[in-house]
């Protein structure tokens, strides 16, 4: 949706994402500034949704993939090697 802050790490986004959220839906509930605080509050759905999917699933997935890479990487290198010495 939008770019990051690189600061920070993604599950403290999620964290201050959620927070917000609340604060958002806290504020719809305690004062009259509805129209605000709906479009407020669909932003930060939008982005803790994003943010808690990212955390749960694009992340390890990339992590996943680094580790296939270089497995890849390593039989390739031993492929080369075997057909070297024949």
């Amino acid at each position: 949706m939008l770019t990051r802050y690189m600061g920070m790490t993604a599950k403290s986004q999620s964290y201050l994402f959620t927070f917000g959220l609340v604060l958002t839906i806290l504020g719809m509930v305690l004062t009259d500034m509805w129209l605000p605080m709906v479009v407020g509050a669909i932003l930060m759905t939008g982005l803790m949704v994003e943010s808690w999917i990212r955390v749960a699933h694009i992340i390890p997935m990339h992590e996943e993939m680094r580790a296939m890479r270089t497995q890849v990487n390593k039989l390739q290198s031993e492929i080369r090697t075997l057909e070297y010495n024949e």
